[in-house]
């Protein structure tokens, strides 16, 4: 065996230890989303089996009564025969039902897991493309060849197969193996050498037959899906981020993209109609396959059924019994076949879902619990910090030695890109530095258990995000919420006013903030921006984030907004990000980024007496303002 070959042998019996694995995954995870599927799914397929065989068994003694005109044997196993079927055939419809609305269910949990997993990772496994590109690959196999319940459908109707198969085996063989009574040409292709041979050889032929033709569509079903993931992710993105993006629609007209934005949806709608209209092909071609296989065996069935009977070697009675039974060797083996190869070729499929699932936490979760302190003190240093982003050779932070003091105004200034919010992420241990450490308290921050860490943090950022869902909802992150205590966060937020006029309108705190179709509705700005402080105040968490949580307002309304939060936040450490050095008055603490590196600080008065880069910062902005006419902000 040559170098190659073995390479390949090994590869080809890893693939098969997966896919037993991701087959044991799909049943554990069915298992505890739903415990009394898979036992229903058994009890159908056992009913299903029942409804074939029962009246291939019962239907000889009918017959045989009929034959030697004994009438009681004929109507007794007759009307048995059919109470038995109905029977039957009303219990299995019923289950069907009943599972069809229990693999619904089961789909519905899965597909809420699948969506429910990016929100349960760390920030950076979340913000990693192979995990987004992981999460696309698992919904669109979801939606294409992901429904559990049908996966489970298609391994017990496999088991079905296999016993139909064992079944229909055991009573051919007595048609194929008993001995023509009679003689001449007939009684030769009656001998059981030669019925059994051309009957395996036909099956066998039929079956690699059908196998070689659904194995090269499997090929083209993997391709076609392979191109469908990244035409749907397009076509989703088109939706879902420009058509329904309703506050870009005055770009599109003022800049006449109209006409582009029509041509990328007329193009990615076209390919995925080819995509679906490819899929068709193949479906139809796999439903082919397996009617023209089914027509041949029922041809070859009964004409050896009827040679056999024919020739005496098997009772007329039992000529429909043995002739089905030859069909079912066909048909289950055909169906075995069939649903192997299905199931082979969606392991790939479940195996995305799969990997996806397995997917853990880039940070580590410590141990020891922070201790809830109602004075908030907290302590935050920095030792030696230095920090690139996954993917990055740029330091984004170098050498960073700071403390925070306890309850102080910290304001962090410099140019974009200088690294202040790359400082508070890591603060929020939503990154771990690359090099250094973080200390709580004088303890590293990855030793505390995550979560509580993180629920030390009111935070405020830049890219703030408001929900369709009420404005309570929305401030309190949670659908059961103080209202006393809403309302307080909003009044020190500046959104009393605007409360006021939601009240008048009748909805008050239930107003919805956004549509789901898109769009914040009803408030400006800088009324967004208030509802997200109200939200940092009423989390309560003993450490203060302001990522330029003012940027959409102006710089008078900005500079009341700090000067109430001056007086609201007072017991936390807190820490601002501004680039309007107005606010940095507030302050008792200013640390100036430049390059990812502090280069100076220090309060107001004294980095304006140094006239370094702080300096220079404030005066040109300062040169704005009293052109604009605001004296008021650059008064020191």
């Amino acid at each position: 065996m040559s170098q190659a070959e073995k390479v390949n042998k090994a590869r080809k019996k890893d693939e098969r230890k997966k896919a037993w694995q991701t087959l044991l995954w799909v049943l554990r995870e069915v298992h505890t989303l739903k415990r009394s599927y898979t036992p229903l799914v058994l009890i159908h397929t056992l009913l299903n089996l029942a409804t074939i065989y029962v009246p291939i068994l019962l239907i000889a003694p009918v017959l045989e009564g009929f034959i030697s005109k004994n009438w009681q044997k004929a109507w007794t196993w007759g009307l048995t025969l059919v109470g038995l079927s109905i029977a039957l055939n009303l219990l299995k419809d019923f289950l069907s039902r009943y599972l069809k609305i229990q693999g619904s269910d089961l789909h519905e949990a899965f597909s809420a897991k699948i969506h429910e997993k990016p929100m349960t990772l760390d920030y950076p496994s979340s913000q990693d493309n192979d995990a987004k590109n992981a999460f696309q690959r698992a919904f669109q196999s979801m939606n294409y060849e992901g429904y559990f319940n049908e996966f489970i459908g298609q391994l017990f109707t496999l088991l079905g197969d296999l016993l139909s198969l064992i079944t229909s085996v055991s009573l051919s063989a007595v048609l194929l193996l008993s001995s023509p009574k009679t003689e001449g040409w007939l009684s030769v292709i009656a001998q059981p050498w030669l019925a059994t041979t051309v009957t395996v050889g036909l099956v066998v032929f039929l079956s690699l037959l059908t196998k070689k033709s659904n194995d090269q569509l499997a090929i083209q079903r993997k391709r076609y899906h392979d191109e469908h993931i990244t035409v749907e992710t397009d076509l989703n993105y088109i939706v879902m981020q420009v058509l329904l993006s309703h506050g870009n629609y005055a770009l599109y007209q003022v800049y006449n993209m109209i006409p582009m934005i029509a041509a990328w949806y007329k193009e990615k709608s076209k390919a995925l109609t080819d995509f679906l209209l490819k899929a068709n092909i193949i479906i139809k071609r796999e439903i082919l396959n397996k009617d023209v296989s089914g027509f041949v065996f029922t041809l070859m069935a009964w004409f050896v059924a009827g040679v056999k009977v024919m020739t005496n070697a098997v009772p007329l009675a039992m000529v429909v019994t043995y002739a089905n039974s030859l069909i079912q060797v066909s048909k289950s083996w055909l169906s075995f076949s069939e649903n192997l190869a299905t199931i082979t070729r969606r392991v790939p499929y479940y195996q995305d879902i799969q990997n996806y699932m397995a997917k853990e936490n880039a940070l580590e979760t410590g141990t020891i619990p922070v201790e809830k302190r109602r004075d908030h003190e907290v302590l935050l240093t920095m030792e030696n910090v230095s920090f690139k982003y996954p993917g990055s050779d740029k330091w984004a932070l170098r050498n960073v030695n700071v403390t925070l003091d306890m309850k102080k105004r910290h304001a962090l200034v410099g140019l974009n890109g200088a690294g202040k919010t790359t400082f508070v992420l890591l603060l929020c241990r939503l990154y771990d530095p690359t090099e250094g450490r973080i200390l709580l308290n004088g303890v590293d921050i990855r030793k505390y258990n995550y979560q509580e860490y993180l629920r030390l943090f009111s935070a405020v950022f830049q890219d703030f995000q408001l929900f369709a869902f009420p404005v309570a909802e929305n401030v309190a992150c949670d659908v059961d919420y103080d209202e006393a205590r809403v309302r307080a966060c909003l009044e020190m937020a500046g959104f009393s006013e605007r409360l006021a006029e939601l009240e008048e309108e009748g909805k008050g705190l239930e107003t919805e903030v956004a549509s789901f179709l898109g769009g914040v509705m009803h408030f400006s700005g800088g009324e967004q921006q208030k509802m997200a402080i109200a939200r940092a105040l009423y989390n309560q968490g003993s450490v203060m984030i302001l990522d330029e949580p003012t940027a959409a307002l102006d710089p008078i309304s900005e500079a009341d907004i700090y000067a109430h939060l001056n007086e609201i936040i007072e017991e936390k450490t807190t820490v601002f990000i501004s680039h309007r050095m107005s606010s940095c008055r507030f302050c008792s603490d200013i640390i100036v980024f430049n390059e990812g590196e502090i280069v100076e600080r220090g309060e107001h008065n004294s980095l304006l007496a140094q006239g370094g880069l702080y300096a220079e910062m404030w005066a040109a902005q300062a040169k704005y303002y009293l052109e604009q006419g605001h004296v008021s902000l650059v008064e020191n």
